[in-house]
């Protein structure tokens, strides 16, 4: 409410100065203006303006006119709210758009001028009040899922390219090892939850290892890294503390340079990587695989099923140090 008061004491103001006629009324009614949500501004400006071009038998009253309100609409919305009040009024714009319209049909004006604060309001009830929760969830602009139940969700679905999507965006400003720890495993982990609860069937399951299959392989390309604008800029800082991002760690745990580490550990496949119980192991071993062979060290993975009776005593070991189970 005192942004709005101070929009309308400044457009007053500045329309006094330009020579509006009743430059308090306009103010006033700029104020009011300011709750109507997108065009509250283009309404408050088209009065003064019209009355300047009636008053006014050149240009330079008008084009005073748009100009005060041209810059303090912007400024007012795009500098001062944000920093008062954070960068959005916790609504999302589709709801913004459906509050404005409703509560125009059901109270005219005055309903337009209340929409944004009542629907604001309502999202507020939903967040504390437990049984209206679903509030919150139609009108907020927080996503419903966090990002591993979303993750969950598009592996359900046999969606690998919105699930790809979801990781291009984490990984412009985490790392790969990042992702996999908190999202892919954190979703995996969901996915073992509901598999010991026995919800999930074979081919489920199937479905799950093979979207982890094809986001592993769209993956590929990306080095398991820290993006450079997410990176500490002092470069004299100890490389060994983890840089921050939002005020959370954002850095690799140390590990050693690919040149530094034993020809033993690079040459070959020294590495074994197997899914121990189900699809889902085989799809955390695929995850592994990738990063260990992104940090220099040769890798193999290979199916749950090498581990079965007929299997086991077939399978390769030459040259394997260590295996992943």
């Amino acid at each position: 409410m005192q942004v709005r008061t101070c929009f309308g004491a400044v457009i007053g103001t500045g329309l006094w100065l330009i020579g509006i006629p009743n430059p308090v009324l306009w103010g006033i009614f700029g104020a009011l203006m300011r709750f109507v949500p997108y065009i509250g501004a283009l309404i408050a400006a088209a009065f003064p303006a019209a009355l300047a071009i009636a008053v006014d038998p050149g240009w330079s009253m008008l084009i005073w006119t748009v100009a005060l309100f041209l810059i303090i609409e912007p400024v007012t919305g795009q500098v001062v709210e944000p920093w008062l009040f954070g960068h959005n009024t916790g609504l999302s714009p589709v709801a913004v758009i459906v509050a404005a319209t409703f509560w125009t049909w059901l109270w005219g004006p005055i309903g337009l001028l209340l929409s944004t604060p009542l629907t604001a309001c309502l999202v507020v009830l939903g967040r504390y009040a437990e049984h209206l929760e679903f509030l919150e969830v139609m009108l907020g602009d927080e996503p419903a899922l966090a990002p591993e139940e979303n993750f969950y969700q598009r592996m359900l679905a046999g969606d690998p390219h919105e699930a790809a999507d979801q990781a291009e965006k984490f990984l412009k400003e985490r790392s790969l090892s990042a992702f996999y720890d908190e999202v892919a495993i954190a979703g995996l982990s969901l996915a073992q939850v509901d598999l010991s609860y026995g919800l999930l069937e074979a081919d489920q399951l199937a479905q799950i290892r093979d979207t982890i299959h094809e986001v592993v392989d769209d993956l590929s390309d990306h080095d398991d890294k820290v993006p450079t604008k997410s990176a500490p800029k002092n470069e004299d800082a100890d490389s060994s503390v983890p840089p921050e991002v939002d005020g959370e760690p954002n850095a690799l745990p140390a590990v050693l340079e690919t040149e530094e580490l034993s020809p033993d550990w690079r040459d070959g496949t020294p590495v074994l990587c197997i899914g121990g119980r189900s699809p889902l192991d085989e799809a955390a071993a695929m995850i592994l695989a990738q990063l260990l062979e992104k940090h220099g060290i040769g890798v193999r993975c290979e199916s749950r099923e090498a581990l079965t009776t007929a299997n086991i005593f077939q399978l390769e070991t030459t040259g394997v140090r260590m295996v992943c189970l």
